[in-house]
């Protein structure tokens, strides 16, 4: 399915073929229109081009071979990647998904409840309605046999047909769709949905097929890390504006680093490094991806400062496949501390790495009225 419509998720910080207003396929969020500069956003800028050379030279180095290149990527200059940022949250209102009349995609034009269902592989889905507007359409599903703590994250193998068998999509079969959101309901079940960027005619549908569910369960790992730097903690409170002198340290006398993920189930640490100013970290998947706290779905790092009130603190993810690299400031990890008394006391903070982990469920389920 194509579209030209452009929004950004605040949430994900990513551009998303929708209209603003639309729900995230990701994450949910509300879309927002395009600004001109996103707004708070400071751009990673050498951190975005040193994930991007970990992503092309990882695959070839084994775990000692990831720490090595670690170590050489932060000392060179970088290529222009695409990073997960991480920073300080602020208060907001939950998710929103449909306002009445007008949804987030459009003015709705048309609307039919269906109520059908099909059952496979242990699990009941319900065609609840199809609602059509000014460029969209949406298709609204009851999941049964969902464990809980679950959610549905996508549909695999989507096909919907009129009454005579043929296609109402142009595309015929979509491989995999998001959904445009996924929650408990309250008498049990999952009500999740999923929004396709054309109308089609509701009034022609004659089946819905599905080949699979995505099923997802938020999962998250804990690394937990110490830096000692002492030059940087008294620069920063004499000249706490000027960082330019970071980029220029050929050495840094006492500097210390320690990461680890002692009780890590998911993912464990290949490698870290402290050089010019940046802390970066090298983590693989323990086992398949998808199912750890490194599949890109949702992915996310959370930077906490454990000497300072828990302060959040900006930070990056980046990785493609089984592997990743975290990237945080030193310099934000001393401005938050206030305690000059001793600058080679370590600057201790965690990293937590979230994502979804998913699992498709096979199965065929060809949703129609019953007795057809």
């Amino acid at each position: 399915m194509g579209g030209g419509r452009q929004a950004w998720c605040p949430r994900c910080d990513e551009v998303r073929a929708a209209r603003p207003g639309a729900a995230c396929p990701v994450c949910g969020r509300q879309l927002l229109a395009m600004p001109a500069a996103r707004p708070g956003q400071p751009q990673p800028r050498r951190a975005e081009r040193l994930a991007r050379r970990l992503r092309a030279l990882a695959p070839a180095a084994g775990p000692v071979g990831v720490a090595l290149l670690v170590l050489a990527v932060v000392a060179s200059a970088f290529a222009a990647g695409r990073l997960t940022r991480t920073t300080p949250s602020t208060p907001e209102a939950a998710p929103t998904t449909t306002v009445a009349g007008f949804v987030d995609e459009g003015p709705e034009t048309g609307r039919r409840d269906f109520n059908w269902e099909a059952r496979s592989s242990g699990f009941t889905v319900e065609l609840r309605s199809v609602t059509v507007g000014t460029g969209f359409t949406r298709l609204e599903l009851h999941v049964d046999g969902v464990a809980r703590g679950h959610e549905i994250s996508a549909l695999e193998r989507l096909r919907v047909r009129d009454r005579a068998g043929d296609d109402l999509l142009s595309s015929g079969e979509i491989a995999t769709i998001a959904t445009a959101a996924s929650r408990p309901a309250p008498g049990g079940g999952i009500d999740t949905e999923v929004v396709l960027d054309r109308p089609i005619d509701q009034q022609a549908v004659g089946s819905v097929e599905l080949g699979g569910l995505t099923v997802a369960q938020e999962v998250g790992e804990r690394l937990t890390a110490s830096l000692v730097d002492p030059q940087l903690r008294r620069r920063t409170i004499n000249s706490p504006d000027d960082e330019r002198w970071l980029l220029q340290r050929t050495s840094c006398p006492g500097c210390r680093l320690r990461v680890a993920c002692d009780h890590c189930r998911t993912v464990r640490v290949t490698g870290f490094s402290y050089r010019r100013g940046r802390v970066v970290v090298a983590v693989e998947a323990v086992g398949p991806v998808e199912l750890t706290a490194l599949n890109a779905s949702r992915r996310r790092v959370l930077v906490t400062d454990d000497d300072a009130g828990g302060s959040e603190l900006p930070g990056w993810i980046d990785g493609s496949g089984d592997t990743a690299a975290i990237t945080v400031e030193a310099g934000v990890l001393a401005a938050v501390r206030t305690d000059s008394a001793d600058d080679r006391r370590p600057m201790a903070f965690s990293l937590g790495i979230q994502a979804l982990a998913e699992q498709v469920v096979r199965g065929s389920w060809a949703i129609r009225q019953a007795g057809s």
